[in-house]
């Protein structure tokens, strides 16, 4: 899966980057051990508290005070950081709770992901078994998003093949 996405982004000459919270830099981790994955991912910011996210990770700290921090505005807001950062043609971004309790009074196993392309952010609302270990929530919301990052890139590319 990662492979095909891989080499989709390389077929484009386009770059990706991630911002990571919940996932805690797995989708890196996979990313990365595809052969050749340096010529499309520049990297990744991975962040885990509310103090790194505002400082480190440009995340405004009003937006995570007024909608909270596993909320789909935060989720745009790192996916448009991780862009600016990066100045990738991709960036994608990850938060949510894997537990043990709720966080946000939102229940373990909510989370939200943005994928940024062409100034389009689009979000999606995660919501796995509040059961699954950490290990399986966040192997979800990686590999949900993987899916996700291949259908936005390979409609494009069937756009862009009616344009010429």
């Amino acid at each position: 899966m990662l492979k095909e996405l891989v080499q989709l982004l390389q077929q484009k000459q386009m770059t990706i980057a991630a911002y990571e919270s919940i996932t805690g830099g797995l989708f890196s981790h996979y990313i990365t051990n595809v052969p050749n994955a340096s010529q499309v991912f520049l990297g990744s910011i991975v962040t885990y508290t509310n103090e790194i996210k505002i400082k480190v990770g440009h995340v405004s700290q009003s937006i995570i005070t007024k909608y909270g921090v596993v909320s789909k505005e935060t989720a745009e807001a790192m996916a448009f950081a991780c862009q600016k950062q990066f100045n990738s043609d991709l960036a994608v971004s990850f938060t949510g709770n894997a537990g043990p309790g709720q966080l946000d009074n939102l229940p373990i196993g909510t989370g939200f992901a943005t994928i940024l392309f062409q100034n389009e952010a689009t979000t999606f609302a995660l919501t796995f078994n509040p059961n699954w270990s950490r290990e399986q929530i966040k192997f979800a919301t990686v590999t949900t998003i993987i899916k996700h990052l291949q259908q936005i890139l390979e409609k494009e590319q069937g756009i862009n093949s009616k344009k010429a």
